[in-house]
């Protein structure tokens, strides 16, 4: 078995990763898709194969298993781009061959076998349809979605995005709002705000479930965690402590058994007894969550790499 790393440069849980391979003598290639011009591609009628800057080659016709990781196509570097005239151009075709690139090695080993992490399940599970499920097993704040104009009131709002949060050079995080100062026509997802409670992760791993809290104090103002990260003052996330743990791990393993997912980070947030189901992201990142316990261990990173060569 060989397997192919689909990432970036900057994917510090795959540096992880890949050193938990050689230990167990897994053969494997780590494709930086931001380096994309140092990689040789091939493709053919048969096959397909991949050879690194070093020499070191994967290929479709031995038994390949891809793990999906983070190959984002925008950071693909331009800089050996022979045409300046037209580079913004031929940097805007590369990106669109590369992607249809990336597609096809997840087409055609899909064929073979279900993926461990496949980007495919960010289609087939939008935000919005994971609302629409989780309600069977755990609470979720009321929204709405609207264009031209609201229908819901809701006493205290909340607004994030379904879908990228990059809105030009900065991030659209969750935000407190009034309904009724909202720009229109334009798609809002609104919900109810939970100002109070707190913030809570689990990261699920083919039927084992570990959760999380974090530090942050959540108030009128303050309603993203994520505002704090590479901040000095940044919360800590610590081990979550609840009666009813087990009870949640439970709705959990059920939750994530209806959305067919061998893995995912899902967000809560635990608001006095309520427990509040926001979204789950089936390739979520979860390396920091690791140095919790004990940073030899690396607890997380070993059980994920187990469930995916068991896979």
């Amino acid at each position: 078995m060989e397997v192919l790393i689909l990432t970036n440069s900057f994917d510090g849980t795959s540096n992880t990763i890949q050193e938990i391979f050689k230990k167990k003598d897994i053969k494997f290639l780590r494709w930086n898709v931001d380096l994309w011009d140092k990689y040789e591609i091939y493709f053919d009628q048969d096959h397909f194969s991949i050879t690194d800057p070093v020499g070191n080659s994967i290929s479709s016709k031995k038994d390949l298993k891809i793990l999906w990781r983070k190959p984002f196509i925008d950071m693909m570097n331009f800089e050996s781009l022979r045409s300046n005239e037209n580079k913004e151009a031929d940097s805007n075709y590369a990106k669109s061959e590369m992607r249809a690139i990336i597609h096809s090695i997840m087409a055609y080993s899909r064929d073979k076998k279900k993926h461990f992490i496949d980007p495919i399940d960010e289609h087939r599970l939008p935000k919005l349809k994971q609302l629409n499920i989780a309600k069977k097993y755990f609470k979720i704040l009321p929204y709405e979605l609207s264009l031209l104009k609201k229908k819901v009131s809701f006493k205290e709002a909340i607004t994030k995005p379904l879908n990228n949060s990059e809105v030009g050079d900065k991030i659209l995080y969750t935000t407190k709002v009034n309904q009724d100062e909202l720009i229109r026509p334009y798609p809002w997802f609104i919900q109810k705000a939970a100002l109070g409670g707190k913030d809570v992760t689990c990261v699920y791993i083919k039927g084992d479930v570990y959760f999380y809290s974090c530090e942050y104090e959540r108030g009128s103002e303050n309603i993203d965690w994520r505002t704090e990260i590479n901040t000095e003052n940044q919360s800590k996330w610590l081990p979550f402590i609840n009666k009813n743990l087990e009870q949640l791990k439970k709705k959990v393993c059920e939750l994530m058994r209806e959305f067919d997912l061998n893995y995912g980070r899902l967000d809560f947030i635990q608001d006095k007894e309520f427990f509040y189901f926001l979204e789950v992201n089936p390739n979520g990142q979860f390396g920091w969550l690791d140095f919790i316990y004990d940073e030899k261990k690396l607890i997380l990173h070993n059980k994920f790499v187990d469930a995916f060569l068991e896979e």
